[in-house]
């Protein structure tokens, strides 16, 4: 796979987590952001960068796997990385009527364990959108039409 391809879903995918962060800053929807940042944003990701064929060819199953592991621990990045310090300042402005999460309280008290835990939360993401990616690639690889010419690199060299 190539590195622009990465890095592009990379962005990509903290710009979805961002945007659901900030999204996610309403208590009802709290529930609804995290869904699609655990288990959907690499499917999200893929597709937009399927579309027209600007930022991504055909994949298979494995490439979609790895792109969808990027994918996923990078949106539960941006997530956190936006999530984290609107509540603090929400907290600051509201009180005692917004609900904080205890993300100030653990910020201030403990930033090396908060760090912990967005670091393996992101990781889980990554897993569960892992197997996503891979979904979605296999459904894209059964959908979309493949070139004539088009023949699937193979990793091993046969010599006698």
């Amino acid at each position: 796979m190539n590195q622009i391809v990465v890095k592009r879903a990379a962005i990509f995918s903290l710009i979805l987590g961002a945007a659901l962060g900030l999204l996610a800053l309403f208590p009802s929807v709290i529930g609804f952001s995290l869904f699609i940042v655990a288990f959907l944003s690499s499917a999200i990701v893929i597709l937009y960068m399927k579309k027209n064929e600007k930022h991504l060819g055909i994949i298979n199953n494995e490439q979609g796997a790895i792109l969808g592991g990027i994918i996923g621990f990078f949106s539960g990045v941006g997530f956190f990385a936006s999530f984290s310090p609107m509540v603090c300042i929400l907290r600051m402005i509201f009180k005692e009527k917004y609900y904080s999460y205890a993300i100030p309280d653990i910020i201030s008290d403990a930033f090396w364990l908060f760090v912990v835990i967005i670091v393996m939360v992101s990781i889980i993401f990554a897993l569960t959108n892992s197997a996503t990616g891979m979904a979605t690639a296999f459904m894209l690889g059964k959908i979309e039409e493949k070139p004539k010419d088009y023949d699937a690199p193979l990793d091993i060299k046969i010599e006698d």
